[in-house]
């Protein structure tokens, strides 16, 4: 045997022809990594624009006059409030208080009672909670002492924006 007819010889086509589709794989990967990239900047954008829950509140001291305890009076657009809360721990069995709802629902236009309720003395549950609906011209909530001493009455509203 001297070596004749045979051969050992290396022959790389196969692999050179792997590391093409490879290659053609990570460049589709990177590609749909870029979609991927923009789909989640779109999702993040939607959800730092989404509505977010906000407060305000304060203390009204009645006077026996109707007052304000809450007025968005001409919103940017659609408003939306969520509930208004007043805390008549204050209130005793010779006070009565009348609670009005009022919506503008043209521009510029008066405010229409859309709800109201007398809280005679003492009340179940010093906590008394008012649902606000949507309103594209303004809102307002207000309180008149109509009979009893004056008192202070804590209120928060939230509301999303």
């Amino acid at each position: 045997m001297t070596g004749e007819g045979v051969h050992n010889v290396y022959d790389d086509t196969a692999l050179l022809a792997i590391l093409v589709i490879i290659d053609a794989l990570i460049d589709g990967l990177i590609i749909d990594v870029a979609v991927l990239q923009a789909a989640v900047d779109a999702i993040a954008t939607l959800v730092e624009a989404e509505a977010i829950l906000e407060e305000t509140g304060g203390e009204l001291t009645t006077d026996g006059t109707e007052q304000n305890v809450y007025i968005n009076n001409a919103p940017a657009g659609v408003y939306e409030p969520r509930r208004l809360i007043i805390d008549f721990a204050n209130q005793t069995v010779t006070e009565t208080v009348r609670i009005l709802v009022y919506y503008r629902i043209a521009p510029l236009g008066p405010w229409v009672i859309d709800d109201r309720e007398t809280i005679v003395g003492v009340p179940v549950n010093a906590g008394i909670s008012i649902d606000l609906k949507p309103t594209r011209y303004g809102v307002r909530v207000t309180m008149e002492k109509t009979a009893g001493t004056n008192r202070a009455y804590d209120w928060q509203v939230f509301y999303e924006v």
